[in-house]
């Protein structure tokens, strides 16, 4: 696999759901990734009725990295969730060369 980086993190990846959709009791499976590069995109602070803080990081994945929209990550004692669909990146001859994941996380 690529080395993208010098971050470790972890996939939380949860049990599935049951028949009415609630989630199946048990702790998630944890996926460790090396080689990673997990990097800040931006982050928003907003007061309306409380402070909360949304901040987006960018974290770059080696390919073939079985990473889903339905998972969180772990990195540095902080959880994120996986903001929409991990995307896979080619070099420029065209062979799959990382998969970019957006992550967020929410304070307050």
């Amino acid at each position: 696999m690529a080395r993208l980086g010098n971050h470790t993190a972890v996939i939380l990846r949860g049990r599935g759901t049951d028949s009415f959709g609630d989630p199946l009791p048990g702790d998630p499976d944890e996926i460790e990734v090396t080689g990673t590069s997990m990097q800040p995109a931006s982050s928003v602070e907003t007061i309306d009725g409380g402070e909360q803080v949304v901040s987006l990081w960018d974290w770059f994945v080696p390919p073939g990295t079985d990473v889903r929209a339905t998972d969180q990550v772990k990195f540095r004692g902080q959880t994120y969730d996986v903001d929409g669909d991990p995307q896979p990146l080619d070099d420029e001859r065209g062979r799959p060369h990382h998969i970019e994941v957006r992550l967020r996380i929410v304070t307050g």
